[in-house]
């Protein structure tokens, strides 16, 4: 069993590329944040995906990663953890792997999807099933990209594995798949 993280700022093309990776293999895919909401919901706290980062306290989100990192832990088999390695709140920036949460994933490899500022902001208003309109334009992009980068490093130094950052470049999604893959291997 092998747990991999895979993350990136949103409107990346991180569950694209993700998606592309695993074609054929025996991996499975498991959303921290839709197990998160799920745990969330069931709590009566959100109603949907967006509010999670709007309407949780610290401490209730805190427990919420801790209880959804317990569950992916015992899922078994290998895992890709589609996840954000920051999360921005209204109040500044969380990590989205705090040290208790890398503790119970133990993950072999923790990845960065990256892409210029102008492909993310593209997708973002492309993307018409999310709320992203708090992100901002291409300075908040190079800024988010930067904190998911220092975050990543010092996650991987805690973890003791594998940090990779892969560049998704518009219209490439075949080629940062592959890059994907082996870390796979």
């Amino acid at each position: 069993m092998a747990i991999y993280i895979v993350t990136g700022t949103p409107g990346v093309g991180k569950t694209t590329v993700l998606n592309e990776a695993i074609r054929g293999r025996n991996i499975k895919v498991v959303v921290f944040g839709d197990v998160m909401f799920e745990i969330a919901k069931s709590m009566g706290l959100v109603k949907d995906k967006d509010e999670m980062r709007t309407r949780i306290g610290l401490e209730a989100y805190k427990q919420i990663q801790e209880k959804a990192a317990e569950k992916i832990a015992k899922m078994g088999g290998d895992i890709v953890v589609d996840t954000h390695a920051a999360i921005k709140r209204v109040d500044g920036y969380y990590p989205g792997l705090p040290e208790n949460v890398l503790k119970k994933l133990n993950p072999k490899a923790i990845v960065v999807i990256e892409a210029r500022p102008s492909d993310i902001e593209l997708r973002r208003k492309q993307d018409p099933t999310r709320m992203r309109a708090d992100f901002g334009g291409a300075e908040q992009v190079i800024e988010y990209q930067n904190i998911n980068r220092a975050f990543v490093a010092a996650y991987s130094a805690l973890a003791g594995c594998l940090f990779k950052i892969i560049v998704n470049e518009q219209g490439r999604i075949l080629e940062s798949a592959e890059k994907l893959r082996e870390v796979f291997k």
